[in-house]
Formats: C-alpha cells, sequence, structure tokens
C-alpha cells in the first residue's frame, strides 16, 4: 500500500497552520522588543527630566528628546513628579488578519525620594 499521498495531504493542510503559529510568534517577540524599547527611552527621559528640574522649557526637551528615540502619541505632566505616557498603535501583520489592534500604552512616573530617583510604571 502507498501512503505518499496521504502524507502529502496532511501536510498540505498542517503547513499554513505551522506557518501563521510561526508569524505570530514573531509579531509578539517583535512587539515584546519594540515595547522594551519604549520603557527604556521612557526610563531615561525621566531620569533626566529629575536630574534637570530646573532647566527652562523642560517639558519640550523631555518631548523632544522621546520623539528622537520613539514614535507616538507622547504626553507629558511635570509637576513634583514627572509623568509620562506614549501611545502607538504597533503596525502587525495580524492587525488586518485578525481585525485585532496591538497597542502599545506605557505610563510611568518618576519623582525623587531621601534622593534618590524613584522611576514606577503605572500602566503599560
Amino acid at each position: 500500500m502507498n501512503n505518499k499521498g496521504q502524507t502529502l495531504i496532511i501536510f498540505v493542510f498542517v503547513l499554513p497552520v505551522l506557518l501563521l503559529l510561526i508569524a505570530l510568534i514573531w509579531e509578539i517577540g517583535n512587539l515584546q522588543i519594540t515595547k522594551s524599547q519604549y520603557e527604556t527611552a521612557i526610563k531615561d527621559t525621566i531620569e533626566y527630566g529629575l536630574n534637570n528640574k530646573n532647566q527652562e522649557n523642560l517639558s519640550l526637551i523631555l518631548e523632544n528628546l522621546l520623539k528622537s528615540n520613539i514614535e507616538g502619541d507622547i504626553k507629558i505632566e511635570i509637576k513634583n513628579y514627572i509623568k509620562i505616557t506614549v501611545t502607538k498603535q504597533y503596525n502587525a501583520l495580524y492587525n488586518n488578519l485578525l481585525n485585532h489592534k496591538f497597542d502599545i500604552k506605557l505610563t510611568y512616573v518618576g519623582y525623587t525620594e531621601n534622593n534618590q530617583i524613584i522611576i514606577k510604571r503605572i500602566e503599560g
């Protein structure tokens, strides 16, 4: 008995599923890398802002610093703390295929306590 045809048919049906699974893993990996880059840029910007609190136009400087490193909608709030919120729609293959949007929304707040810089993630 010849099973070559049966194996070929099973392979043809399984191959697209495997390719979609690999693409999904790839997209999730890229999303995590992008999110990590955003988190690093936000933390570095907050640290810079806390070390240079007395600088004029600090909000504009921080915004330009972030825009040079990341893309997205940036909101900066400066009081006795620095709060930065960044939102961006991540363009992925699955956005169109599954009609699902991968969005990055990160909010960090930084402040000084006992001469130490503290940066916490609020949302994301």
